[in-house]
């Protein structure tokens, strides 16, 4: 048996920097001995693991621990929202709104077009969530407050996805869950930013003491492309550079709360065992081995005393990541996490049955 398989390490040519997810992994697969390879160095994104018993090829940001069909599902936002309010899981109301010409031989004339969503809004009321089927990250997932807002909301989220929801905004606390297997990997409540001015300190410096993330070239680019940003700040005529009065505050807390936007997390000490079992039996209601849970639960921040039962399920994430986790310095949580993650990994992949396919270079 070839004995650098059990060197940590990463091979392949230099490729572009790894992102916080990319650095995650590696550093969980140093720690277990396991040989990480970089198959495509163009774009890092084609991997291959190794620990010397198996070998398991996969792409980043897909989770290769559950099956097709369920991953399927848990990524068609609406149809999993469908299955859990049948078994009982309360879920956000909403409707969904399908662009014209999606379909050829199928027009679906009640979900086309942006009436649905003015019918909602009449029933419904404002703010509303406006969020395409698919995807993650929070992209493209807006709070609107009028008809004009909801009706550039569903444009927007056309250009990407044919299919747009729009659902009530839950009011309460964001509780973000990570589970395999049944077991908790970790779990965090998500809070707003709120920035405080003392007449000296710019904007831009306000934010990195917020949270590391909120700093440097690359995070600066992705803001000026927020749409909320947009919104609750430069239309304000503030930036990065602007100076808030002494007590003056700006509160960016009707954002779609995600850690890859403006929102900061804290940890989880412990989980209820009632809020444990709620996870589990969703995550087998969805068949599910490895998925992120995102919750809007009732009551105070973090209050955790109440009924799991009363919190919404906001969406399920069938490849979830602990990337952020990590890059915002909860390293060692988030390694401890993926650690586990790889080796359920392993044990998926195919034997190896000799010297070529354990350096790599097989099938």
């Amino acid at each position: 048996m070839d004995s650098t398989i059990h060197e940590p390490t990463v091979t392949g040519p230099p490729g572009p920097e790894p992102g916080p997810a990319a650095r995650l992994r590696a550093e969980a697969a140093r720690r277990l001995g396991i040989r990480l390879e970089v198959l495509d160095p163009d774009t890092g994104c084609l991997q291959a693991l190794s620990d010397g018993r198996r070998r398991r090829v996969l792409v980043t940001g897909m989770s290769p621990l559950n099956d097709a069909g369920a991953a399927r599902l848990a990524g068609d936002k609406y149809y999993a929202g469908e299955i859990l309010r049948r078994a009982g899981f309360r879920v956000p109301a909403g409707t969904r709104c399908l662009r014209e010409g999606a379909f050829e031989l199928s027009t679906f004339p009640e979900h086309t077009g942006l009436e649905p969503a003015f019918r909602f809004a009449e029933r419904q009321g404002f703010p509303l969530v406006v969020k395409p089927n698919r995807g993650a990250r929070g992209r493209d997932v807006a709070v609107v407050s009028t008809e004009a807002e909801l009706k550039e909301a569903v444009r927007r989220v056309w250009r990407m996805d044919y299919l747009a929801l729009v659902q009530e905004c839950v009011e309460g606390f964001d509780l973000r869950l990570d589970f395999l297997d049944g077991e908790l990997l970790l779990g965090y409540t998500r809070q707003p930013v709120v920035l405080e001015g003392d007449g000296s300190t710019p904007l831009r410096r306000l934010l990195a003491g917020w949270d590391r993330r909120f700093y440097g070239p690359a995070f600066e680019e992705r803001l000026a492309r927020d749409s909320f940003w947009q919104r609750r700040v430069l239309d304000r005529g503030l930036g990065l550079d602007s100076v808030l009065t002494r007590g003056e505050n700006l509160a960016l807390t009707d954002a779609v709360l995600n850690l890859n936007r403006l929102c900061v997390a804290r940890m989880l000490e412990a989980l209820p065992a009632a809020w444990l079992e709620h996870g589990r039996v969703l995550g087998r209601t969805l068949y599910l081995r490895h998925f992120g849970l995102d919750l809007k639960v009732p009551g105070g921040a973090g209050d955790l005393s109440g009924d799991p039962a009363r919190a919404a399920v906001l969406e399920v994430n069938a490849s979830p990541s602990l990337g952020q986790t990590f890059e915002r310095g909860e390293k060692e949580a988030a390694i401890a996490a993926e650690m586990k993650v790889l080796r359920a990994i392993l044990e998926t992949g195919a034997p190896v049955g000799g010297a070529t396919q354990e350096s790599g270079d097989g099938p």
